[in-house]
């Protein structure tokens, strides 16, 4: 068999190959070109991928013939020295790492007045960085609403499409990834330019839920909701529309994620605490945190987490479902993790994760809660 005649591996063999990249290069130089792996883990994995048995009597020629069909695609290299048997194998070999991806060319497209200096840059750019560029510059081309946003409010509306997922994965985080050129190096002047507010996360004490004293904006002194919001900037937001509202929120805390699952626990009699709401981005693990977080406060005897139910009429409305990094779940599943969300959300729910897809709570940033009125039932 000569190389020209295997073009591509079947999906076996393409899936032992990826299981020689990971255990060859595990713990060593990732930019080395290829890595050494023992004859004795080849053979270990080419059971587990073929489903082989070690006493199979032609397990030698099996794994003869998969050491060539690896080598003629390129993807290895049998060394010279052989276990002198009668179907003589490598003692080693050499796996080459997998080429490097051949980046996608970016055209340069009509430039938006303000993106003039791009011009300038994009012969010098890589794939990742010229879509950012087209990403911002697609933004200012559609007449956006320039009201001022947190960043990752602000990153929503300029990467939440599904052709930047490639490079931007989690649209509301890449104004945190790129920090080259003109534009991205210079942390205060990108703000400047994308009109981002400041919204950094606050100080968390053991303490932060005490009634004594204002500590950041986890004391609201109004009422005795407990409202929990998943990611920092989506609090920060409400804290700022809270400011000129009547609402009836004793505390209003980040949750820090899958924090709060165990943090609820925290929660004592003497904070007054007589409703928990809960409002996370939509996804798999975003439903999971309160669910459990729910289970947690009544074995503790706490008050249920429900959800901020105007908050999801809010999410599903202005949200762009876009693919995330969490595979799609089954069906069964997805409506295990929907059934803790009001039930007129819990079927378009189960859709989005049964197809894989998020929506990120960010898509209800800061102007939307400062002008809209519905979402103020879920803090009274």
């Amino acid at each position: 068999m000569t190389k020209t005649e295997v073009t591509e591996l079947n999906r076996l063999d393409q899936e032992m190959l990826e299981a020689l990249r990971a255990r060859a290069s595990a713990g060593k130089r990732s930019s080395a070109r290829r890595h050494k792996l023992a004859m004795s883990d080849f053979k270990e994995i080419h059971r587990k991928v073929y489903r082989a048995s070690p006493v199979d009597a032609f397990e030698s020629r099996e794994i003869l013939n998969c050491l060539e069909r690896l080598e003629n695609q390129g993807g290895i290299q049998q060394m010279g020295r052989t276990d002198k048997e009668r179907l003589e194998l490598p003692m080693n070999i050499w796996v080459h790492s997998p080429p490097p991806p051949i980046e996608p060319e970016v055209t340069m497209p009509p430039l938006h007045e303000k993106m003039s200096r791009v011009a300038h840059e994009w012969g010098n750019r890589k794939a990742k960085q010229l879509t950012a560029y087209v990403a911002v510059n697609e933004w200012f081309m559609s007449d956006p609403d320039l009201t001022p946003a947190p960043l990752c409010e602000r990153a929503l509306e300029i990467f939440g499409k599904r052709k930047f997922l490639t490079y931007f994965p989690e649209p509301e985080k890449a104004l945190r990834e790129v920090s080259f050129g003109w534009l991205f190096s210079d942390q205060r002047y990108m703000r400047d330019f994308l009109d981002i507010l400041r919204s950094e996360p606050p100080l968390l004490t053991e303490i932060y839920l005490a009634k004594a004293g204002k500590r950041g904006y986890a004391s609201m002194d109004r009422g005795d909701i407990l409202f929990v919001v998943e990611n920092y900037t989506t609090c920060w937001s409400m804290a700022e529309a809270l400011k000129t509202l009547d609402h009836g929120l004793g505390h209003l805390a980040w949750g820090i994620g899958k924090s709060f699952v165990s943090s609820v626990r925290s929660i004592r009699p003497d904070h007054g605490v007589t409703a928990i709401r809960y409002f996370g981005d939509l996804d798999a693990s975003g439903l999971a945190i309160p669910l459990r977080a729910d289970k947690e406060a009544r074995a503790a005897g706490l008050p249920p987490v429900v959800p901020a139910v105007k908050l999801y009429d809010a999410l599903f409305e202005l949200g762009t479902p876009l693919p995330g990094k969490e595979k799609p779940v089954t069906r069964d599943r997805a409506e295990a993790l929907a059934a803790w969300l009001d039930e007129r959300h819990r079927e378009r729910a189960v859709e989005l994760l049964i197809k894989g897809e998020r929506l990120a709570q960010e898509w209800v940033g800061l102007r939307h809660l400062r002008t809209a009125n519905a979402w103020q039932a879920d803090v009274r």
